[in-house]
């Protein structure tokens, strides 16, 4: 069965989902409806591509349906079959709304996960009619800004001496010294935000540097632009057009750095829903191009 066209935002969805029941859900998925049927919607990213996968299909429907333990599990394989375009898919808001309350009472990461997949399926819907939300007063965020912010900040004023003298000098050395004195006021701040209104800002040079990879001080440049966008969710559009270039790169960054980056790009997909909605990539796939996927990562202390 030929795997259909993704948008970057339906892709994510369904690589969130495919990522937790694999990873922390995989186990009680066979627990609760047989290690075949978990096998058999593991092997094909959960999902349904053939005529001989109706029972383990109606296994999950009815369990959805009837609200049983563990229903939440069901939903889950259902709506990332769904925002996969897999056979028998088209009823995943259904299932959602008949085990409300076992989502509801589900881990905050897989409810998240499951709401923000029902959220994109509501939201490619044609119709006239406003979009109606599944728990709508529910978070869809992984993580809260409060726990980021302190990370990304740390992360961008580590920036030693010479970098920020680079940094500063990142426009063809055009007045390097205002720069630099701005890029070193904004870091010596609480919030390390950007000033407003007439003052200098160092948000042009450091722009620069946070678009080559090899650049020294991407890092730290690319946390102190998160630590400015987050808060006003991505008002300046940095990081949409980033993550389509760059998101290899991100993923691939050392492990002291990647957990605090990564959440912060999360938290903008997670909290604006017009985050690369308009994308014009043909490659996104959750399963084929899982590299260019905002991957899940844990935040250390």
């Amino acid at each position: 069965m030929q795997r259909p066209s993704f948008s970057f935002r339906q892709a994510q969805s369904a690589f969130d989902i495919i990522s937790i029941l694999q990873s922390t859900e995989s186990e009680r998925l066979g627990e609760a409806y047989g290690r075949d049927l978990a096998e058999m919607v593991q092997g094909t990213a959960y999902r349904f591509e053939n005529e001989a996968s109706s029972k383990c299909y109606e296994a999950l429907a009815s369990a959805a349906l009837d609200s049983t333990e563990d229903a939440e599990l069901a939903v889950a394989v259902l709506v990332a079959n769904d925002l996969q375009r897999g056979l028998w898919s088209g009823d995943a808001r259904e299932f959602g709304e008949a085990a409300v309350e076992r989502i509801q009472g589900s881990s905050p990461k897989l409810r998240s996960a499951i709401l923000r997949g029902l959220d994109v399926l509501e939201d490619f819907e044609l119709r006239y009619e406003p979009a109606n939300y599944l728990l709508p007063s529910i978070s869809r965020l992984t993580r809260p800004k409060e726990e980021i912010l302190p990370k990304l900040r740390h992360i961008a004023r580590g920036m030693d001496p010479r970098t920020r003298q680079n940094v500063a000098a990142a426009d063809y050395g055009y007045r390097t010294e205002e720069y630099l004195e701005a890029l070193n006021d904004v870091l010596s701040s609480e919030d390390c935000r950007f000033p407003k209104g007439e003052s200098m800002s160092p948000s042009e040079v450091v722009n620069l540097v946070a678009y080559v990879r090899d650049t020294p001080g991407f890092v730290s440049c690319t946390a102190l632009l998160l630590a400015n966008a987050i808060p006003t969710l991505n008002e300046k559009e940095w990081f949409a057009f980033r993550w389509e270039e760059l998101a290899v790169d991100y993923n691939a960054l050392p492990d002291s750095v990647r957990g605090p980056i990564l959440a912060g790009i999360r938290y903008l997909y997670e909290a604006d829903k017009n985050f690369l909605w308009y994308s014009e990539r043909k490659d996104w796939d959750p399963v084929q191009n899982s590299e260019s996927m905002i991957l899940p990562v844990d935040l250390k202390d």
